[in-house]
């Protein structure tokens, strides 16, 4: 009894320094960026097969993605589109060109970002750029940046361009109503798709031109929010978190969208072990089945919020028209999908 009063009360300290830090770091405070090391040459600089390669959570990464193969589409190069969760390792990567996006999780890029960026065959020199999708300016998006530059970098490809695009936010609140998720609420917008536009021929400009990029980190007081088990503390924070089986209708979304693998809607449950706190169950599940309880009240995902809000994204007008194969499923998608 008195060790489970200690450890109640180490959590609580803890819990409290946290976010003690979290206040801390949301102050407008850094310092100048540390540049990296000189870059290397490219391997090639007439990119002829791009592969843009995304993890996206609630649809705005993927959005991204998309649209940038559909502009590189038009520009005649012949573009392959895939899920990260999706794609294994093909040795070599063919292609002279490679784009990787990804959202902003608890300041930085998701874990299993990290760990299919680690998995890439060697890269030899090929150009490669990174996009992420962010739902708040103080959401360390600079860095987790150059963390997935670096690790581009350490499989062997050479930096030819980064961008971060604010979206709507998409981790869900109680009420999905702080000051963050309102401003947000317009998001994306035409200025954002021209920024993807700006950062889709910027990258090819780079490449043609032979000019890799130059990139560091910031040291801000944020960036020590990465060094916090924030996934842990969420989740201890989480008082239920499994599958509703009178609302569940077994479309098995869920399962195609976590990547722990860690939902099993036949048998009503979630491994709790294996979570890693993204949401991309319960902002993906279009029954609301997904029953996350936190800090005692239920939360309800993204497309509720949507509905609720009466909210419609409005989608880039290039996907009125554009359509490109993706030749890693055999599937011919519309961009807007």
């Amino acid at each position: 009894m008195a060790k489970g009063l200690i450890m109640d009360e180490t959590r609580r300290s803890f819990i409290k320094k946290s976010a003690i830090l979290c206040a801390a770091a949301s102050l407008p405070v850094g310092f100048p960026a540390a540049p990296s090391a000189a870059a290397k040459a490219f391997a090639a600089r007439d990119p002829k097969r791009v592969l843009i390669l995304y993890y996206s959570q609630t649809g705005m990464t993927r959005r991204y993605a998309r649209l940038i193969g559909c502009l590189l589409s038009e520009r005649g190069l012949s573009v392959d589109f895939a899920d990260m969760r999706a794609f294994g390792k093909r040795q070599p990567l063919d292609y002279d060109l490679l784009f990787v996006g990804s959202p902003v999780f608890y300041y930085d890029i998701p874990s299993n970002v990290v760990e299919g960026l680690a998995a890439l065959p060697p890269l030899s020199g090929i150009p490669t750029a990174a996009f992420v999708s962010f739902g708040g300016p103080e959401g360390n998006q600079h860095n987790a940046l150059c963390h997935a530059l670096s690790l581009l970098e350490k499989a062997g490809g050479v930096a030819a361009g980064m961008a971060a695009f604010r979206s709507i936010p998409g981790y869900p609140t109680p009420n999905w109503d702080s000051a963050n998720q309102r401003s947000g609420e317009h998001l994306p917008n035409e200025e954002t798709y021209q920024q993807a536009r700006v950062f889709a021929d910027q990258v090819i400009d780079n490449v043609r031109q032979g000019k890799p990029i130059r990139y560091g980190s910031e040291i801000a007081l944020r960036e020590m929010l990465r060094m916090l088990p924030l996934v842990w503390l969420n989740k201890k924070a989480m008082g239920r978190h499994t599958v509703d089986g009178n609302a569940c209708i077994l479309c098995r979304t869920c399962v195609k969208v976590c990547p722990a693998a860690a939902i099993d809607p036949e048998k009503r449950r979630v491994d709790r072990d294996k979570c890693i706190a993204c949401f991309g169950c319960l902002n993906n599940c279009p029954a609301n089945a997904v029953v996350i309880e936190y800090t005692g009240k239920r939360l309800y995902g993204f497309p509720e919020y949507l509905k609720r809000r009466q909210i419609t994204i409005v989608e880039p007008p290039e996907f009125q028209t554009c359509r490109f194969t993706d030749r890693l499923s055999a599937t011919d998608s519309p961009g807007g999908v």
